[in-house]
Parts: structure tokens; C-alpha cells; sequence
């Protein structure tokens, strides 16, 4: 079973502390959403977690092994992340890049049959085959991130870091991509972290949030656990009216702007 367990993770930008003292487990076949307002430290956690930053202080563990003690070759076996800059001006097509996501499985040099059905099953996931021989350059914010999201599933990886899934996209392919995370989660039981700022779209397709505020863990647990009036006055410094919907998952309603907390 795969399983990332964080214990007192802390990470700093110079004098800034981002992360303070932060421990929680994830397991295979959940879909978490880190939530929290801007600057919370929600990517930077995802950037620990990926070995793209190394925490001050703390230990995240993959399966029992600190992640800094396994490679990174080893590392792109088990896990892949979105947080990386997609390249442009290399004349590269949507289908150059996503074979790049099958390196972890290649057995020599080239890539094989298995690879390319692979990368045209995540572009037909994504709504995108239409644009397998389109230029990086060319596709705008929208577009991109499904090729994004097609990355991931292409790389089979049993734990997926996601940063911001839904940005760029229209209300349609925000719940595509949500759909489409979760069924993987399920079907293939694979561990999905991901951020989220709809705090309603996190309700509806998380089983299990991470409220983070300054750096902090202020509350962990299912939405309805994690979505209380209490905590997001406390993080957002909004009141709020919680509305627990059976269809929309839980509407949260602003009442007014509280003063400095």
C-alpha cells in the first residue's frame, strides 16, 4: 500500500516560514485537496512532498523510506506532480511532450507501442486528441492545462500531485478534470494531493481536506469536518453561512468581512 506519512515538516524562504511543524498521513485511493487562503503555503507543501524543495526540519516518508533517501529516477516511478514550467520555443507537439511522461517505463531508448496507446488513452481522457500534433506554443491557457492533466495519467504513477487543477478552464473542464481525478483515484487506487481554491469543488470531490493557514495545520478530515463556519473565519476572516447541499456538496455564503483576526 502506498502511503506518504509527514512528520514535523518545516520549510522557510529565507526568513519567511512557510511550512511550521506540519505532520499528516495520505494513503492509496484518496483524493485530498489542500485548501487555504493565498500565501497558506498549500504548493509549497506539493513542492516538499515532490523533493523539489527540502524542508528545514522534518521527514516526509514514501512507503516507509525518507523521500531524500530514494532517487529521483526511482522517485518518477511511484510519483509525478504538474509543478514543473511546460517548455515552449523548442517547437515540441503536445504528443513530443507527453511521451516524456513514459521515461520512467522505457526500456531503451525509444518509445513503444504500449507507450503511444498510453499517451492516446490520456488524451482521449482529457478531451484533447484532437491536439496530439499541435505545437506547446500554440494551444492557449485552457487547452494546456488538459495537456497538463494528460501528463500525469500518462506517467501511471501511484501518487499524483496536482497543483491549481482547475485553472484556466471553463466551469465544463474544471469538472471533466475533477471527474476524471477521482475515477483514477478509484479505479487504479491511486493517491491524489491536489490544490484547490473552490472550496465547494473541494467539498465535492475530496474525501479528506487539508486546511492550511500561515503555514499551519488548522484542521484535517472530511469536508463537512473541515468546512465549519468557525475555521473559515478563522483562516478567510469571512463569516460565513455553511449550507450542506446533497447535489452541490457544501455552499458556503459570505455574510460579511470580519475584522483583523
Amino acid at each position: 500500500m502506498v502511503k506518504i506519512k509527514i512528520l514535523n515538516l518545516s520549510f522557510s524562504y529565507d526568513s519567511i516560514e512557510a511550512l511550521e511543524n506540519v505532520s499528516i498521513e495520505f494513503k492509496e485511493g484518496e483524493v485530498v485537496s489542500i485548501i487555504g487562503p493565498n500565501g497558506a503555503g498549500k504548493t509549497t507543501l506539493l513542492k516538499c512532498i515532490a523533493k523539489l524543495l527540502k524542508p528545514k526540519k522534518g521527514v516526509i516518508y514514501l512507503d516507509g523510506r525518507d523521500i531524500w533517501s530514494i532517487s529521483n529516477k526511482d522517485l518518477a516511478k511511484i510519483l509525478t506532480h504538474s509543478l514543473f514550467e511546460v517548455p515552449k520555443g523548442f517547437n515540441l507537439t503536445v504528443l513530443d511532450f507527453l511521451l516524456t511522461s513514459r521515461y520512467p517505463h522505457f526500456r531503451g531508448f525509444w518509445e513503444t507501442k504500449k507507450d503511444l496507446d498510453v499517451v492516446e488513452e490520456a488524451l482521449t481522457m482529457v478531451n484533447a486528441r484532437c491536439l496530439a500534433e499541435r505545437r506547446l506554443e500554440e494551444l492557449s491557457d485552457g487547452e494546456l492545462q488538459r495537456i497538463v492533466m494528460a501528463k500525469l495519467i500518462a506517467h501511471q504513477a501511484k501518487v499524483l500531485l496536482v497543483d491549481e487543477p482547475t485553472v484556466h478552464l471553463d466551469l465544463k473542464y474544471q469538472l471533466e478534470i475533477l471527474n476524471m481525478l477521482r475515477r483514477i483515484s478509484k479505479i487504479n487506487n491511486t493517491l491524489t494531493i491536489m490544490t484547490l481554491h473552490d472550496l465547494r469543488l473541494a467539498s465535492i470531490f475530496s474525501d479528506k481536506l487539508v486546511l492550511l493557514h500561515r503555514g499551519k495545520i488548522v484542521a484535517t478530515g472530511t469536508p463537512p469536518e473541515v468546512l465549519t463556519e468557525e475555521n473559515i473565519a478563522k483562516t478567510y476572516g469571512v463569516e460565513v453561512e455553511i449550507i450542506n447541499h446533497s447535489k452541490a456538496g457544501i455552499i458556503i455564503v459570505p455574510l460579511n468581512t470580519l475584522s483583523q483576526i
